[in-house]
């Protein structure tokens, strides 16, 4: 058997065509890092603006002039935008007093409704001007005076120019929330109270270095998965968004604990907006950028590797030999599997180097972060003992393409059109039915697809599918039906198969 594995590999890369398909590959992996397409679009001014103070004065103005034919809310609202504003504008445009009140300004929703939970110093300017101009809220006196003294100490601290200061100022006036609220929004404030007490620990000042994109990347994460996870019915699609928006609230906060000024980038998603594309987290990516170039090459090398033999009439010297024909189409078999192997180091090996020519390879030095479902913690590895875990996960379905293309090769001699039959199908099921089966409906039909079960990539560190019905279980059991299907097809395909002179 070792033998006639030998020879196939050694009549595969005696081909030109295999070098000519890997130098091709090889430049794909240049361009493609080349343009960085993966890189979001990063603003040339990252600063803050000034908040125009007469835009609310004009409408304070105006409703004024007509304040019995007006929503007393709406002007409220508009006395305590001025008031904010006017807070705002007191510091210059890159100071960290307005980084901070940026917070302020931020709105997360969860179940449609905004929530205030670190709109500290505009509720306070609420409960004021609500008790100057709306007595319908029945705000007392008492409320009032301490909301103002609230305001006042915000402003003292911001004076002060101590960003620690106001920090701490959070934290106390977030506890104390905490307590009148018992449980109503206690999530909420921990998050905030913890992320508030994570700048003070890693000494991170307001401003826009990336830990900054962690802090705000985390909250809004956090009321994504709040959201969902407070509906009453989710489908697969819905629920693995869900966990995965709760798998980046944990990795921001692993990233902001450590100090970590990369984006620690997943497989499939960036956690900050304004990431710089580095050669690890293109490393990391390197199956879902070029695994079309392994498809291509396992899709190239099983159709000729039976088809054109017997096209040739070749096949009849190795039947010649003391080898059942079924070890021989093994030995083709596990031939087709170790050149998809060489072509995973090829592409790997490729990216690697390009990555670090390109971004520079001090990123390597940084492991792999991800996220490990099951146990619902932050994990690290090696960023090469990952792509070797991607590789295992990966390779039962390239042997299920080889397999296939096997099949097709005995069925049709004309290479070519096998070759595009094979790949067409690929990239319909692939892009198309994948989609489709997402759907509730038309996913009690395709969650059977071997397409849709091949890829144990997407089980690994406890992830769940994302179309309704398939689990790892599920998985494994369609796989190892296919696969012996497949191998009994093939195997009384070539057994009974002729061989016409030519």
């Amino acid at each position: 058997m070792i033998k006639l594995v030998q020879n196939e590999l050694i009549k595969i890369f005696k081909r030109k065509s295999i070098y000519f398909l890997l130098i091709i590959s090889l430049i794909a992996i240049m361009i493609f890092n080349y343009q960085n397409p993966d890189q979001n679009v990063i603003p040339e001014s990252m600063g803050t603006f000034d908040i125009p103070i007469s835009i609310y004065e004009k409408l304070i103005e105006k409703q004024e002039n007509n304040i019995e034919n007006i929503k007393i809310e709406e002007y409220v609202r508009n006395v305590v935008q001025l008031h904010f504003s006017q807070i705002y504008n007191r510091y210059n445009k890159d100071s960290w007093q307005r980084y901070a009140l940026n917070e302020e300004k931020e709105n997360h929703t969860m179940e449609n409704v905004t929530t205030d939970i670190n709109h500290d110093i505009i509720r306070n300017l609420e409960i004021v001007s609500n008790y100057e101009f709306n007595k319908e809220l029945n705000i007392t006196e008492n409320e009032y005076n301490v909301a103002k003294e609230k305001i006042k100490e915000y402003i003292e601290v911001l004076d002060n120019d101590n960003w620690k200061e106001f920090v701490n100022l959070k934290i106390k006036n977030l506890t104390e929330r905490k307590e009148k609220a018992k449980e109503r929004n206690n999530g909420e404030i921990d998050l905030e109270i913890e992320l508030y007490q994570m700048r003070i620990n890693n000494n991170i000042e307001f401003n826009n270095i990336k830990m900054n994109q962690y802090i705000k990347a985390c909250r809004e994460y956090y009321y994504i998965y709040k959201s969902y996870e407070n509906l009453e019915q989710t489908n697969a699609d819905q629920k693995k968004y869900m966990e995965q928006s709760k798998a980046k609230v944990e990795l921001c906060k692993y990233a902001i604990q450590n100090n970590i000024e990369l984006d620690i980038a997943q497989d499939t998603y960036n956690l900050i907006t304004a990431n710089e594309v580095d050669a690890r987290n293109s490393l990391i990516r390197v199956f879902r950028h070029f695994d079309i170039i392994i498809v291509i090459i396992a899709i190239y090398i099983s159709c000729i590797i039976i088809t054109e033999e017997y096209n040739k009439g070749t096949i009849k010297k190795l039947f010649i030999k003391p080898h059942k024909r079924s070890t021989i189409l093994i030995s083709k078999i596990i031939a087709c599997i170790i050149t998809v192997i060489i072509t995973i180091l090829f592409v790997i090996i490729s990216q690697y180097i390009v990555g670090g020519v390109v971004f520079g390879f001090d990123s390597y030095t940084l492991d792999f972060i991800g996220y490990d479902y099951s146990n619902e913690q932050v994990i690290t590895m090696n960023l090469f003992s990952y792509l070797l875990l991607t590789t295992i996960a990966k390779l039962p379905m390239y042997i299920i393409i080889i397999l296939f293309c096997m099949i097709i090769g005995l069925f049709n001699k004309n290479i070519a059109m096998s070759m595009i039959l094979t790949l067409i199908i690929y990239l319909l099921f692939s892009s198309i039915i994948a989609e489709w089966s997402k759907v509730a409906t038309l996913s009690m039909v395709t969650r059977y697809l071997i397409t849709n079960n091949w890829d144990f990539s997407k089980y690994l560190f406890g992830q769940i599918s994302d179309i309704n019905g398939v689990n790892p279980f599920s998985s494994v059991t369609i796989y190892v039906i296919h696969i012996v299907v497949l191998l009994k097809l093939i195997i009384t395909k070539f057994n009974n198969k002729e061989i016409i002179n030519n």
